[in-house]
């Protein structure tokens, strides 16, 4: 029984090699046709995509950088205050400082004015008090006694 078995073994494992022995030869004979085949690459499709790629990414790019041209040209015109609105403000410093020159030139003066006015009211008032006093002599006697009181009382203050 046992050569049986062995028989059968055999059998298959011939049938397996003969089996194997074909697809080597059919290998051999596929390997030579491959052999004979010229496979010429073609790569013009993929040229032809890259190039369609690079055009668009070129149209984007040129697009995004006019956009950006345009924004910083946007900036640089914009500011904070209006042109107009800066115009009146500097106006409205150049009347301020204006008048303030002017107003202290006229106060730097106001001292001459008063002395002169003080001389001239005082030069006025004697001769004024001079023609009444010159009209009521008696009234110049008081005056006179009350300046003396005046003078003789010591300040208090």
């Amino acid at each position: 029984m046992g050569y049986k078995k062995l028989d059968e073994v055999m059998e298959l494992l011939t049938d397996e090699l003969d089996g194997f022995n074909k697809s080597i030869v059919r290998l051999e004979k596929l390997t030579q046709h491959t052999d004979n085949i010229n496979v010429i690459p073609d790569t013009s499709e993929i040229e032809r995509l890259l190039r369609e790629h690079l055009n668009s990414e070129m149209t984007k790019t040129e697009k995004l950088q006019e956009s950006v041209q345009d924004i910083s040209s946007q900036i640089s015109k914009a500011r904070l205050v209006p042109k107009v609105q800066l115009w009146i403000l500097y106006s409205i410093w150049f009347i301020s400082l204006v008048i303030i020159g002017y107003l202290s030139f006229k106060v730097s003066g106001t001292n001459v004015v008063r002395e002169k006015a003080f001389t001239n009211e005082g030069k006025e008032v004697i001769s004024e008090l001079r023609g009444y006093f010159d009209q009521n002599p008696g009234h110049y006697e008081s005056y006179r006694k009350w300046i003396q009181k005046k003078d003789s009382v010591p300040n208090r203050k």
